[in-house]
């Protein structure tokens, strides 16, 4: 290495940080695409089906379809070269973001307990110093909904946040660590419609804050707030669902759009497709679920213009 270079050793402490702090929040157990192989696969076109563990997260109306569920899920997006990097254990070619979503809980039909996450690290390199920020947003959930009719379900999460971002900065001679945290409550509202068997529509507030989110420094988070709107579509003899959402952030942001296809072969094996994005482009996702009795497992690849999704959920249903 050149002279005056960081030090592989300096590089690779820092990478462990990162992996240790993954390791927490798994342990405490969002991603832009949220929770959940199969809705993933599905480029998160989940609103209106919302039928296994990961329910709550997408529409906590939803979680009236699940007699008994536990679905620990976990999912990893960065750069092909930089996950590459981190499979061949060439540390030093490392110098992007690297997103984990995760997620566990127990869902029942009128109850669940969850918790959700997201963590964000990224990794920038100087001459003379690396520097390793994280994000980490880690919600508490618990879940309530009943059906008012056969037809139609409503939902309410009702959710503890914590956020916490940190910043460690390496030179050759020191390292200083900046952490800010902060905590507060927000809420969900999820609804679901049944039309016969075949077609459903669900809508979801999602991430309304009750309480301010305030960090150590004064600054104040704020929660992604928005309004999704879809529908699911089952065709009759060949079982194939098709499903859409509208995704409207409060904030002013794009309108977001997410499609998704999913066909089974025998009951056991889940083909799955799917796309999101905005006016500037479409993200392509896809994915394979088996399933033996209540024991299922999925996985997913999402694949961006520059990153790469993957994600694995192992879920047991009554």
């Amino acid at each position: 290495m050149k002279k005056g270079g960081i030090p592989i050793k300096r590089l690779i402490s820092l990478f462990l940080t990162l992996i240790l702090l993954v390791s927490i929040a798994q342990l405490c157990t969002a991603s832009s695409l949220g929770v959940g192989a199969r809705a993933v696969s599905m480029g998160g076109a989940f609103t209106a089906i919302a039928d296994d563990g990961s329910a709550a997260y997408w529409n906590p109306a939803g979680i009236t379809q699940v007699k008994l569920g536990v679905s620990p899920t976990l999912g990893v997006q960065g750069r092909i070269d930089d996950l590459k990097a981190i499979q061949n254990k060439n540390l030093q070619d490392i110098e992007g973001a690297l997103n984990l979503n995760y997620g566990a809980g127990l869902t029942m039909r009128h109850f669940a307990l969850n918790g959700f996450g997201d963590l964000k690290g990224q990794i920038q390199k100087g001459d003379t110093q690396i520097q390793l920020t994280t994000d980490r947003v880690m919600r508490g959930t618990l879940s309530l909904a009943t059906e008012m009719t056969s037809i139609f379900a409503l939902g309410l999460n009702a959710k503890y946040v914590l956020v916490t971002t940190e910043t460690v900065t390496e030179t050759m001679d020191s390292q200083t660590t900046i952490e800010n945290t902060g905590q507060g409550f927000a809420t969900d509202l999820g609804a679901m419609f049944k039309v016969g068997k075949l077609v459903r529509v669900g809508a979801v507030l999602k991430d309304y804050t009750i309480t301010k989110i305030k960090l150590d420094d004064g600054t104040v988070y704020e929660l992604p707030t928005k309004v999704v709107v879809g529908g699911a579509v089952k065709v009759p003899v060949v079982g194939l669902v098709v499903a859409a959402d509208l995704e409207k952030p409060l904030n002013g942001e794009e309108l977001v759009y997410h499609l998704g296809v999913e066909q089974p072969i025998l009951g056991l094996i889940f083909l799955r497709a799917g796309g999101y994005g905005d006016k500037q482009g479409l993200n392509f996702t896809t994915g394979l679920g088996l399933k033996l009795g209540p024991v299922s497992v999925d996985v997913a690849a999402a694949l961006e213009k520059e990153n790469t999704g993957i994600f694995v959920t192992a879920g047991l249903k009554f």
